[in-house]
């Protein structure tokens, strides 16, 4: 029996066709967290759905939940906003993939992550308003893991606590961050250069708007150089995703899916 209907405002993470015309749908829900609902005839109904349930759109939904199952009942959705520019270019496709991907894993269902539906939201926005990148990627990861309790460690030693010099360093995903140059002898960390630890730092402070305007490292207040900046991301990929897969405990199917289609990361 389903209980009182509740009008929703969601972010579509996923939906997994179940039947011929029935799918089960992840949804991130403002105030709510993320939700699993079963939507009947959701591949049929175009008056009570009408191609709402696509992944990366934003939707006012209908759901109610059903007495004694963890899946809600998704009765009727419309969309509020498509992305639809998205779906134009390979690259962008992967990235909200990998976006959607990412805060599924990092929410819990049932728990309340407005911090993540709105990053979510700034990210898809900013997505398909320009080109995919690699300074995108990195904001998102850090500002995704920093509003889940995951931060790494950028200034101090993740095992000592001692502070960590600018410039290159080592970087443990098991950790937490960079390490000193002490504790690197007592194993073999990963490498965080000094242009990609400068990068990660920035895009902690200013989060995707610094990702698509960065400034000078020189303190001086001018522009970044762009493609440097970008650089610097790339080289900053392997070790933010193993502090992910850390914490998530597996790599992400979707950057399977970045690599094949050859798109930043």
């Amino acid at each position: 029996m389903d209980l009182r209907a509740h009008r929703v405002d969601a972010l579509v993470l996923r939906a997994i066709a179940y039947g011929e015309a029935d799918a089960v749908v992840h949804l991130l829900v403002r105030g709510r967290g993320r939700i699993s609902a079963f939507a009947r005839g959701a591949r049929s109904s175009r008056k009570r759905f009408g191609g709402a349930l696509e992944p990366f759109q934003r939707v006012e939904a209908l759901v109610a939940e059903r007495e004694g199952q963890e899946l809600w009942a998704l009765r009727e959705a419309r969309v509020v906003e498509g992305h639809a520019r998205l779906r134009e270019d390979l690259h962008r496709i992967a990235h909200a993939g990998y976006a959607a991907e990412l805060i599924h894993d990092l929410t819990r269902a049932g728990q309340p992550a407005d911090g993540l539906f709105t990053l979510l939201e700034e990210f898809l926005t900013r997505l398909e308003a320009g080109a995919a990148t690699s300074a995108r990627l990195r904001a998102l990861e850090l500002l995704a893991l920093e509003a889940a309790g995951f931060a790494p460690e950028l200034a101090a030693c993740a095992r000592c606590g001692s502070e960590v010099p600018q410039g290159r360093a080592g970087f443990d995903p098991d950790a937490g961050g960079v390490i000193c140059q002490r504790c690197t002898q007592l194993g073999t960390p990963l490498a965080l250069s000094h242009g990609a630890r400068a990068a990660l730092r920035q895009l902690r402070t200013g989060g995707l708007s610094a990702a698509d305007a960065p400034a000078s490292a020189d303190g001086s207040g001018r522009p970044a150089d762009a493609r440097a900046f970008e650089d610097a991301c790339a080289q900053a990929q392997r070790p933010l995703r193993a502090f992910l897969q850390h914490h998530i405990g597996r790599a992400l199917r979707s950057s399977e899916f970045l690599a094949q289609v050859g798109a930043p990361q």
